[in-house]
Parts: structure tokens; sequence; C-alpha cells
């Protein structure tokens, strides 16, 4: 009663590269999916920090504030509109856009002597 079963091993194949295939796109999008990210969040801080540094320089007072303007970074370009209480920030680095809007109020020098 010895049966010997006569089969291929094609559909066991196909499971096995199939299976490999979906684990390794699978780890690809992970991977890409962080490069992004953390692309990302390199610019969206490269960005915060251009900012930082334009109100540094309007509060040293060493360029004057006007209603608009821009000032040129080494990484990108950033773009003010000012009215009497807000500055909003357009930065543009790479083909990336990023708006920010801050409060803020210009102080005189006799202000700031009393």
């Amino acid at each position: 009663m010895s049966n010997r079963y006569k089969g291929g091993i094609l559909l066991t194949t196909l499971l096995l590269v199939f299976l490999f295939s979906f684990i390794f796109i699978l780890v690809l999008e992970d991977f890409q999916l962080t490069q992004r990210f953390t692309q990302e969040t390199k610019d969206y801080y490269i960005a915060k920090t251009m900012v930082s540094m334009f109100l540094t320089d309007i509060r040293q007072e060493t360029q004057p504030l006007g209603k608009r303007g821009q000032q040129h970074f080494s990484s990108g370009t950033l773009q003010y509109e000012y009215d009497q209480k807000t500055i909003n920030f357009v930065i543009q680095l790479n083909q990336t856009r990023y708006r920010f809007q801050m409060n803020y109020q210009a102080v005189e020098k006799a202000q700031i002597k009393k």
C-alpha cells in the first residue's frame, strides 16, 4: 500500500516568490516613506530657522522693516508682508512653499530707553 504521489514544486515556488516579493515591497515602501518624512521635516525646520533669523535681524535693526520684501538665504527665499500687527511669511525651499504668520509689533528706540 505504498502510494507514491507525483507532484511538482511549481505552486510552492510561486507562493514563496509571491510572499518574498510582497515583503520586499512593504519594506521598500516603508523606507521611502521614512525618507520622505525625514526630508520634509528637515525642510520645515529650515523654513522655521529662516523666519527666526529674519526676525532676529529685524529686532537688531540690521535692516529696516518695510511693508513687503524678501530676503535670500543659501537654502531658499523668504518673502514677507507686514501690516501693523502681523507678518505673513512665504518661504520657498526647493519646490515647496511654507506659509507662516506671526504677531509682531515694531518697538521704537524711544520706548526702549524709558
